[in-house]
């Protein structure tokens, strides 16, 4: 089995949900594979390049495979940082690897860059990215003012665009908040949408591999990925 984790926005932890979901799946005697299509703001350590999403999962966990197609220097969409560095996107070279990498794994989570319209390629944004990889999505959203419309609105362009929604995951909430928005937001979202929340995550980022797997466990069991 194979999803695609969006997101939102940038810095709403699609990385950390998808380390999460990973863990969680090696924990349970799983072979699980990371999957970077498009990694930009690549770190540079000596002569290497390397995809800072993925040297997050690989900190934690050596046995999970990671793969990345395109390492591109900057912090900015994937699309921008390829046409400053002069190199053109293939998108059947992503889905040549994506088949192949994806036959090493029982489950393989593939990591998308910013949130589902940001610019994939020059003719591509994450969405067609997506469509080509024929793949559901689950969607990584922060309970936060203002992200109930961004989450809306990314749930109503997936739909609209024939992409299979598997789930939305609520990353970063906070302990003993009393903001109105963010004590109301699961509430609301149930309101608006019929996409089921996967789970719900406190911010735990920083935490250590066992607290992780503990929260993603129940995620993983509870809506069975493979």
């Amino acid at each position: 089995m194979e999803y695609f984790i969006t997101g939102i926005d940038t810095d709403i932890g699609k990385t950390f949900v998808t380390k999460g979901l990973a863990l969680a799946q090696e924990a349970k005697g799983k072979k699980v594979g990371v999957y970077k299509p498009l990694q930009s703001g690549a770190i540079k350590r000596g002569n290497e390049f390397l995809a800072p999403d993925l040297e997050a999962v690989k900190s934690l966990s050596e046995k999970i495979n990671t793969k990345c197609s395109y390492l591109l220097e900057g912090e900015v969409s994937p699309a921008l940082a390829a046409r400053l560095a002069g190199i053109k996107i293939d998108i059947n070279k992503i889905k040549s690897d994506f088949k192949d990498f994806s036959a090493l794994n029982d489950i393989t989570f593939v990591e998308g860059a910013g949130g589902i319209l940001a610019p994939a390629t020059d003719e591509m944004l994450c969405a067609d990215l997506i469509k080509a990889l024929n793949i559901p999505i689950i969607i990584v959203t922060v309970p936060f003012l203002g992200r109930l419309n961004h989450t809306l609105l990314t749930i109503h362009y997936a739909k609209s665009n024939g992409i299979d929604i598997k789930g939305i995951i609520i990353n970063k909430i906070p302990e003993n908040s009393t903001d109105l928005a963010t004590n109301n937001f699961i509430k609301e979202l149930k309101m608006y949408t019929d996409v089921k929340i996967l789970g719900m995550v406190e911010n735990i980022e920083n935490a250590d591999k066992e607290v992780i797997i503990k929260k993603f466990l129940p995620i993983n069991n509870k809506f069975k990925f493979v």
